[in-house]
């Protein structure tokens, strides 16, 4: 009965989800005492703060959120673009310079942007260059490995057809391929401004500025008034991110936009620019060229921190429960969300009908859209309200948080399909669960389990997020090393968090291997 690859990963998969909720315990969990100030954050959701002078630091904190997107975003397709051509065979064979350049890719994307900021503040200070390499590099580095991918995987006739004539790597890359991708580096370029909108929130935490930054500033004071003003203006910016992505991605209104959208790029990093005063000679001033060496050498070589190494196989165990039990929440909340927000593959049958079918679908819309605007530790800090201090604030907020992205992307992948299937059960009279259970589900399953075996490998370098809050894990430990300016102690935690990244990397390839 387990000699099937499929069985041993779903019996093993069942473990690892039952240890999990093991590590984390289920006793003691909820705090009722918070459940005055969890429901008062909800209610104040009606009564936003509307006045004029808050209003103005909202749409400037928007701008500022809004602009360090942009400048991310085209960093990351500049090194994406240049690291794809040391990484790509296409354009250096399989030789030493395209492991090592694969190599030295792997890092920045095994590493979340919110630790890359902590660690350039300490150099750079707060200054907006902080905030655009963060996203801009480990961005970067995947968005290389993404491109390289499609111009390895691309028709290569072209490509062939002018080697044979003698032209160079590159000049065949640029005429036999490039033109067969160049729609898709577009969409996706879109698709990073829209991760960028996300992480430029969360940045703000760190105290970079940002939407991010005032909703800090708004919780410590409790004012779930203004909060719920920047969440709104949160919703308002990454639905818009949402929605020119899915634009790009299906093709719509991009169709011959080859002459004006490099211009429209220009001068959105023009306006992005100038909106954070950007400057970039502070990356070779005087404080830095200091500072760089002396916090190069506080870092290495890496070390234990107070607690040796039991503290640490704690935290990396606590971690890994972490992601597992966020992975679960946010598949299932994802699932649930998808299944309101989409597209069915049949209409209703009468007027009626098709209102309440289009309310479901904004309904679910919306709530998706607010799981995933609203970073990760907002929610942490609200769930430690009613939540006792552990690993379940952190795995329900990042739980929350990825339901919002997943819903979003199992509803595109169900909407994709042709929808025979579930037709046939909906003319053979099965309810809502049995459209689900034989129509809906068996046609988008290979796509489903793709998008949450992809996410659940975000998922661990997601953690730190939760953890800078003090939710528990790598993060948390991490917090305290900084806190204490144990930089040593920093790196050997960054180290494994790396180990973490990387490890499940290779477990999500193996699980898709298993599952083709």
């Amino acid at each position: 009965m387990i000699r099937s690859p499929r069985r041993r990963l779903a019996i093993a998969g069942v473990l690892v989800v039952a240890w999990s909720v093991g590590r984390a315990g289920i006793i003691d969990v909820v705090n009722s005492a918070g459940a005055p100030a969890f429901a008062r954050f909800w209610r104040d959701a009606l009564s936003p703060d509307l006045s004029q002078e808050f209003v103005s630091l909202t749409i400037e904190a928007t701008l500022t959120t809004a602009a360090y997107a942009i400048l991310g975003s085209a960093l990351a397709i500049v090194v994406g673009v240049f690291g794809a051509l040391l990484i790509s065979e296409r354009t250096v064979g399989s030789g030493v310079v395209r492991r090592l350049s694969t190599v030295a890719a792997t890092v920045p994307r095994a590493v979340h942007e919110i630790l890359i900021a902590l660690l350039l503040v300490q150099v750079l200070g707060f200054d907006p260059i902080v905030a655009v390499l963060a996203i801009g590099v480990p961005f970067g580095a995947v968005t290389a490995k993404v491109y390289a991918d499609a111009l390895d995987d691309a028709d290569r006739s072209g490509y062939d057809a002018l080697r044979a004539s003698g032209a160079g790597r590159l000049t065949a890359v640029a005429y036999g391929i490039a033109p067969r991708v160049r729609g898709e580096f577009v969409s996706y370029g879109f698709y990073r401004l829209e991760c960028a909108m996300r992480s430029a929130a969360v940045l703000g935490i760190v105290g970079v500025g940002g939407l991010g930054f005032q909703l800090d500033v708004s919780f410590e004071s409790l004012r779930y008034d203004e909060i719920w003003t920047l969440i709104f203006a949160l919703m308002v910016l990454s639905g818009s991110a949402d929605a020119v992505s899915s634009l790009s991605r299906r093709g719509g209104g991009f169709r011959g936009a080859g002459r004006w959208l490099p211009l429209a790029g220009l001068a959105a990093v023009a306006w992005s620019w100038w909106e954070v005063g950007l400057d970039v000679s502070v990356l070779w001033s005087p404080r830095t060229l200091e500072r760089a060496p002396e916090f190069l050498d506080d870092m290495f070589p890496p070390r234990l921190g107070p607690g040796g190494w039991s503290e640490l196989w704690s935290a990396t165990i606590d971690t890994i429960a972490l992601a597992v039990l966020a992975t679960v929440i946010a598949t299932v909340l994802g699932i649930v969300g998808a299944a309101n927000s989409r597209r069915r593959a049949i209409g209703p049958p009468h007027g009626f009908g098709i209102v309440t079918d289009g309310i479901r679908r904004a309904v679910g819309r919306v709530v998706l859209l607010l799981g995933r605007a609203v970073p990760a530790p907002v929610w942490a800090f609200l769930f430690v309200l009613v939540l006792y201090p552990g690993i379940w604030p952190g795995a329900v907020a990042l739980g929350v948080y990825n339901a919002g992205v997943l819903g979003r992307l199992y509803a595109e992948a169900i909407e994709a399909n042709p929808g025979d299937a579930e037709r046939a059960a909906l003319l053979s009279g099965a309810r809502w669960w049995g459209r689900w259970t034989y129509g809906v589900i068996p046609a988008a399953a290979p796509r489903l389990v793709s998008l949450t075996v992809y996410r659940s490998e975000v998922l661990v370098r997601e953690t730190i997020v939760i953890g800078v809050v003090g939710a528990g894990g790598l993060g948390q430990l991490l917090r305290d090393d900084l806190a204490a300016r144990d930089f040593a102690a920093v790196t050997g935690v960054v180290l494994v968090l790396i180990a973490l990244a990387v490890a499940a990397d290779a477990l999500g390839r193996m699980v898709r291997r298993i599952l083709r």
